[in-house]
């Protein structure tokens, strides 16, 4: 049953693209960066929120269950599409509800027999845009004048507390040609599909706390035809589940394992990524890692800058638009075996978040992975799952990450991601790096101004050649950069190759964010 499309969002993503690749930043009535921050920390949830009765109560132990607003929609990207996602909306019931209270009430003792719900999900072609053609590019978000090529409808409809969700696709052409470019790749259908299919389930368990163990048959699309699935509500939900140690445990949600499976066994098993709508607050489902970076699908991720025994963030320390005193920061090189840039340069420690884990969580991590700094995971362990009496712990003070201090979004022609960026101070009287072989060929504290002007060149570099993914914020006066370039050399005197360090473009991308944060 197929339903229409809620009013138009007005779309807050600047979408540029290039010949070699599309970035976009996220902007709010053109705030500064850190004005329109987001911290996860401060107990915003990233599940979609729907209408819920406030006499709908939940059991304590599926607390985390939250609804989407029924009144709005959000944007994603998967390929070469700006998906518009539309809020669910009742289409048909066997019975009559004179109004909307009414249906409320039914929903809210579980009487609600014989309702159907749809939700249209839009798929946009993303134009060609050029870096000075802005104005353009948000006017394409922003009024979605042309109707869009495709869409994906998931309609749920409920029978004795039995849900039956189904996938149903159409094609809509946006001129008289009829050519492949309209069509949208059957993998991607199959994909978005199971995503719609989470995004229903925890919808549906909105609705009334006993849909929490419904029973849902899901009728799905596969690469040659279609399949059909048995779930409880409960195994598809946008939540996750942790190990007892804080780590995620990658061989849980078993239900979506067995959504994917007949697609790709193999990537079934493998670890689970949330895919995110455009402001990196709501989480639209979960999917194999491979299929997002095969399709590009926007996704949540950290950026953490490590100092050596300073924090960057005290005003002493040169923090906050201070340019006096910063400590060093740590840059590290990526190993030549790396399938993605190879022997580049990077100033952060980065790494995508799995299935429902927090991006504080996500940074410690990283941080115990990549470098072999453990005080922030430790401390993790201690305070948040051990509630403070982890034996092993005990030398914890304080937690040597900084909370959430920003989020930006970064595009490019193979990764978009909702970065989420913090500060790490590492104590190195009480701490010490150790690599990860198989990520990092080495790395060193550098002084703060080496890497500013390390990474100016390297963006002057990617500029020259026209593959640089972002604006000209960073800017290079040829001049004062070489007197600078030869003060600098004598400050960082042991290691002069820096000037010629070429960095990971995603990196560059959160770098930028990070001294508009900064210096504002």
């Amino acid at each position: 049953m197929k339903g229409s499309s809620s009013s138009a969002l007005l779309v807050t993503a600047i979408l540029i693209q290039t010949h070699h690749s599309v970035a976009f930043i996220i902007r709010t009535n053109n705030l500064p960066i850190h004005a329109i921050s987001r911290s996860v920390s401060s107990g915003s949830s990233l599940l979609p929120t729907f209408t819920m009765s406030a006499s709908s109560s939940l059991s304590e132990d599926k607390s985390s269950i939250v609804s989407p607003k029924s009144s709005s929609c959000d944007y994603s990207f998967a390929s070469d599409y700006a998906i518009r996602i539309n809020a669910p909306i009742l289409v048909a019931s066997s019975q009559s509800y004179e109004n909307e209270q009414l249906l409320d009430d039914a929903n809210t003792n579980g009487s609600n027999h014989g309702v159907c719900y749809s939700s249209t999900w839009e798929f946009h072609p993303l134009q060609q845009r050029n870096s000075d053609n802005l104005d353009a590019a948000v006017m394409q978000c922003n009024t979605c004048n042309k109707p869009p090529s495709n869409t994906i409808t998931c309609t749920w409809e409920n029978d004795q507390n039995q849900w039956y969700l189904e996938i149903i696709e159409s094609k809509q052409i946006q001129n008289d040609d009829d050519n492949d470019s309209s069509i949208l790749p059957r993998e991607l259908t199959c994909i978005i599909g199971r995503i719609m299919v989470q995004y229903a389930a925890t919808h549906i368990s909105s609705l009334h706390h006993e849909n929490y163990s419904a029973l849902l048959h899901l009728t799905l699309p596969t690469l040659q035809g279609e399949t059909f699935q048995e779930f409880q509500c409960s195994q598809l939900l946008t939540t996750a589940t942790l190990n007892n140690d804080g780590v995620h445990n990658n061989h849980a949600n078993i239900g979506i394992r067995q959504l994917f499976q007949p697609l790709n066994s193999q990537y079934a098993i493998m670890e689970l990524v949330d895919m995110v709508n455009d402001q990196g607050d709501v989480i639209l489902g979960s999917l194999p890692r491979p299929y997002v970076h095969t399709w590009n699908i926007l996704h949540r991720g950290v950026g953490v800058i490590v100092s050596r025994d300073v924090s960057i963030l005290d005003n002493d320390a040169g923090g906050y638009g201070n340019n006096n005193n910063k400590p060093n920061v740590y840059v590290h090189q990526r190993t030549d075996k790396k399938r993605i840039f190879p022997s580049l340069y990077d100033m952060f420690v980065g790494g995508v978040s799995c299935r429902g884990e927090c991006a504080e969580l996500t940074a410690a991590r990283e941080l115990a992975e990549e470098l072999g700094l453990r005080g922030a995971l430790n401390y993790y362990q201690k305070e948040v799952v051990g509630g403070g009496s982890n034996e092993n712990s005990s030398s914890i003070k304080q937690n040597p990450l900084s909370s959430e201090l920003f989020q930006c979004t970064i595009g490019t022609a193979y990764n978009r991601c909702v970065v989420s960026v913090f500060a790490y101070q590492c104590l190195t009287d009480v701490e010490s790096i150790h690599w990860q072989k198989e990520e990092v060929q080495w790395g060193e504290f550098v002084p703060y101004d080496v890497v500013e002007v390390a990474a100016a060149l390297s963006v002057d570099r990617l500029k020259a050649s026209g593959t640089w993914p972002g604006n000209d914020a960073v800017s290079i006066d040829k001049a004062q950069m070489t007197e600078k370039i030869q003060v600098l050399k004598n400050v960082y005197a042991h290691n002069q190759a820096w000037e010629s360090w070429d960095f990971v473009p995603d990196g560059l991308l959160v770098w930028e964010a990070w001294l508009k944060w900064y210096n504002e």
